[in-house]
């Protein structure tokens, strides 16, 4: 909207945005944004050396105000109801997704449809604070009950069909008031208008934004000139695709700043999430073993790289190109895209911290990783990169557990239980059906991440990574003829220019393997479940 507003401003105009505070951490921002005229930066920087870092800062100053849910959770929803509001988008991470309504929601959206939420209506004080969706929903409700149109609800969170989770979560909230029995007014017709008039187009953002740190605050004077306390640091590269889909086609003109407007995100987003957040993912928890703490360092380390490369072109890579929903013509740009991915690992001016990748790593994993080892698996790769992957994390959980440390991940009383006193450790862990689905019944795979996890409680993580990229043997020969690089079984990627040759030599023994289909849930708490389908 900044750009926007900085390109054509009379069109930009008409536009501003409100931002929505669900957490209560959020009340520090707010305080900032306020005190700050809600203006702030963004400094994007890029380099890889220190001393030479190039760097861009822009001031944002199309932020009009920002709500706090729980504060206020009435006029949270009353601004959202207003007709004026045209998109509300959702940054709420994958796991905000799956938090169950409350009997607060359930509450707000049977007054709404009641036709009775208005600010002159205090809320009880031991109402429980709506959640996200119960937001959502209410204002939904709202607009309904009044004959006012939709607004359209945009996700941009990192999630396989993020419109789709979108949509199936507004619908079964809806529902589940019908199965709570808390509604006097009929539900249907709010749910078919809810299924047929909002719009929930599909989005895939790409810019690596890490957290800011206090040494990023302190030396704001010193680089840029200027103070402020909360600065957005990120990288210069940006891409943002957007499904051309809005009620009543009501948008800014988001494509003239550099946005791909689109009816087909899904191409874009397999192959950003994939071999971008999911080798986030699959990097993070061996280079933190290995004693790193920076993405930068990670992917400057020799092992680690190739690792990375190993990953991307030969697990991640074939399962983009054996997908039905990819355009086949993207797919050309499949290694030119992973080397952009690695070389914007390589900035060392972003200093994008593993810890922060580390974090719900259980959510990650159930949204983002585990359809490409289901995929992977159904065309006959050893995923064994992957499973150094898993048995890092666990070790990683099970390293965090014994010092002590809080696991920062919105699951974390589950994922580190099998490490806790009582606990049977790596089998219970594999044994989550909630993060691994049905490949918590498959042996083969199974046996995989315990032999790498046995690699590393026995040599350590480099060794690990050594034994993955095939340069050592710590297995039986019956064992490691699965692992090896050369194996024929194997699929072999190998770059050439832009292009990349996919060969399988042994399809006698892709014909002989079980195959695993994929259907991919994001379970709700107690609720429905939506389907999160990746394919």
């Amino acid at each position: 909207m900044n750009e926007l507003l900085d390109v054509n401003f009379d069109v930009a105009k008409n536009w501003c945005t409100t931002g929505v505070g669900i957490m209560p951490n959020d009340v520090a921002m707010r305080d900032y944004l306020r005190d700050n005229n809600w203006t702030y930066p963004i400094v994007a920087r890029s380099g890889t050396d220190v001393s030479k870092m190039r760097t861009e800062v822009e001031e944002v100053y199309s932020l009009r105000d920002m709500i706090l849910a729980f504060e206020d959770p009435i006029a949270c929803i009353e601004s959202m109801a207003n007709p004026d509001v045209k998109i509300v988008s959702l940054t709420i991470t994958e796991f905000g997704y799956r938090v169950p309504l409350n009997s607060g929601d359930f509450k707000f959206i049977e007054r709404a449809l009641n036709g009775e939420m208005d600010c002159e209506t205090p809320y009880p004080e031991d109402m429980e604070k709506p959640s996200t969706f119960g937001i959502i929903c209410a204002a939904a409700a709202a607009r309904f009950e009044r004959g006012l149109r939709p607004f359209t609800l945009m996700s941009c969170d990192n999630l396989p069909h993020n419109g789709d989770v979108c949509k199936q979560r507004m619908t079964s909230a809806a529902e589940e008031l019908v199965c709570a029995g808390l509604c006097s007014v009929s539900l249907d017709e709010f749910i078919v208008w809810l299924q047929n008039e909002v719009r929930y187009p599909s989005t895939m953002v790409d810019r690596i934004t890490p957290a800011t740190s206090w040494d990023d605050i302190a030396t704001m004077p010193d680089k840029y000139g200027f103070e402020d306390n909360w600065p957005v640091m990120c990288e210069p590269y940006k891409h943002w695709v957007i499904e051309d889909d809005f009620v009543d086609g009501q948008r800014p003109p988001w494509e003239t700043v550099g946005a791909t407007l689109t009816k087909d995100v899904v191409s874009h987003e397999l192959m950003k999430v994939r071999l971008l957040n999911v080798t986030h993912s699959a990097m993070c928890y061996p280079a933190i073993l290995a004693g790193l703490t920076h993405v930068h360092e990670a992917c400057l380390h020799s092992k680690i790289r190739a690792y990375l490369e190993l990953v991307m072109l030969e697990e991640i890579a074939p399962t983009l190109r054996a997908n039905p929903e990819m355009d086949k013509s993207l797919c050309d740009r499949i290694p030119s895209y992973a080397r952009s991915v690695l070389e914007r690992f390589e900035n060392v001016a972003v200093k994008d911290q593993l810890d922060r990748i580390a974090m719900d790593g259980s959510e990650k994993f159930r949204v983002q990783g585990s359809g490409v080892i289901r995929e992977g698996i159904v065309l006959g790769l050893p995923m064994d990169a992957f499973a150094l992957y898993v048995a890092a994390w666990a070790h990683f959980i099970k390293r965090e557990v014994d010092a002590g440390v809080e696991v920062k991940d919105m699951g974390a009383q589950g994922v580190t239980a099998p490490f806790r006193p009582g606990g049977t450790g790596l089998p219970a862990f594999l044994d989550m059906v909630d993060i691994f689905g049905d490949l918590a019944m498959n042996l083969t795979w199974r046996q995989n991440v315990t032999r790498m996890f046995d690699t590393i409680t026995e040599h350590g993580m480099e060794f690990a990574l050594d034994v993955v990229l095939g340069t050592v043997s710590a297995f039986p020969d019956s064992i490691r003829s699965d692992l090896r690089l050369d194996n024929p079984a194997r699929r072999e990627t190998q770059l050439a220019g832009d292009e990349a040759v996919v060969t399988v030599v042994n399809p006698a023994r892709l014909a002989s393997l079980d195959p695993i289909m994929y259907t991919s849930e994001m379970l709700m708490g107690e609720g429905p479940s939506v389907n999160a389908n990746a394919r």
